[in-house]
């Protein structure tokens, strides 16, 4: 009937393993696991620390060098609309799948060279013990993802590290010092409240942008250091406020902002002169927000995606908003798109 059984495909993937900058960053930590080597310990099948030399300076529990545990890290998830891996698919055909994911979840686990981490492995009355002083019984994470519950991310991890993962791999080894390893993924990417991060910052000065800390950059041989933030009285209070500078005054106060020049934060994708003349097309109905929506919400209790507060319910009755409403030709061009902005070049970023 012209179906064959095979491989269920979502597409092409390019990892990127042999990239340049990829190389050389694994050139880079293959030199270092290499030095760890004479430090690392080494487990037996049964997880019995098997007998070896270290280097001198190398004690257990000593005031230097400690022998190394590697310790590493990986993630699973369980989508409810995992499908079957085969399946009998026509030729030319895609076999269909829902569009999304579903609910999931993300399991979340540590590893020893020869075990999961946890305190399965010691007697019942050390567990005892030790669970009942608050360390865990496992490292393991079962995070239930979604949209009303969030998603897996990088502080999520390194909540799990510091309250599980090192209580746990610090009574199973006392003295030991431990090397963990984790996937090089933007998911994993934790960065304190005030790193010198210009994604996070604003183009002018105050608004929602973090205070970071002080910076510095190089004038000749001098290193200077920069102050992220403004200082003003507020007049009200007194008291002393923090404004961040945002971008444009960090590079005009380290001369590289151009002079005279009014530069975008963003340049957006080019349109076609008929698409940028109905931006303001006087057809469709312009949508305002009410007094109501725009103050902050001031929640009465937890409110989720299925049980929301009743501040959020009075906010929502006496919403007055009015939604924007296209015109026919517009809604149209959004749906169904443009083919001469298509043709026209991305939108320029910091790198071109």
């Amino acid at each position: 009937m012209g179906f064959t059984w095979g491989d269920v495909k979502k597409g092409i993937f390019f990892d990127g393993h042999e990239r340049e900058d990829v190389v050389e960053y694994r050139k880079q930590f293959l030199e270092f696991i290499h030095g760890l080597l004479p430090y690392m310990v080494e487990f037996n099948e049964n997880g019995s620390i098997e007998p070896k030399e270290y280097p001198e300076n190398c004690h257990v529990g000593g005031p230097g060098r400690r022998p190394v545990i590697l310790i590493t890290h990986d993630e699973s998830i369980f989508s409810a609309n995992d499908g079957r891996r085969q399946a009998w698919m026509k030729k030319n055909h895609v076999f269909l799948r829902p569009k999304g994911k579903g609910k999931g979840i993300m399991v979340s686990d540590f590893l020893l060279p020869w075990s999961r981490l946890n305190l399965l492995s010691l007697p019942k009355e050390r567990q005892q013990e030790l669970t009942s002083s608050g360390v865990p019984l496992e490292a393991a994470v079962l995070f239930e993802y979604g949209k009303e519950e969030g998603y897996w991310d990088g502080q999520r991890l390194l909540e799990q590290l510091k309250t599980r993962a090192l209580p746990i791999a610090s009574a199973l080894y006392p003295g030991y010092e431990f090397l963990f390893l984790f996937d090089n993924a933007t998911s994993h990417s934790v960065y304190t409240d005030d790193a010198l991060r210009a994604s996070k910052m604003n183009k002018g000065r105050g608004g929602r942008q973090p205070l970071l800390r002080d910076g510095w950059y190089r004038d000749g041989e001098e290193i200077v250091r920069q102050q992220m933030y403004d200082t003003e009285v507020d007049n009200a209070t007194g008291n002393v406020k923090k404004i961040p500078k945002g971008i444009q005054k960090i590079l005009e106060e380290r001369q590289l902002w151009p002079s005279g020049k009014e530069l975008l934060l963003e340049c957006p994708k080019p349109r076609c002169e008929e698409c940028q003349g109905r931006q303001n097309c006087k057809n469709c109905v312009k949508g305002t927000r009410c007094e109501s929506c725009r103050r902050g919400k001031d929640h009465s209790g937890s409110c989720t995606a299925r049980r929301v507060c009743d501040n959020c319910i009075r906010r929502k009755e006496s919403c007055t908003c009015v939604r924007k409403q296209l015109c026919t030709q517009c809604e149209k061009r959004q749906k169904e798109g443009c083919e001469q902005c298509e043709s026209l070049p991305a939108k320029c970023s910091s790198s071109g």
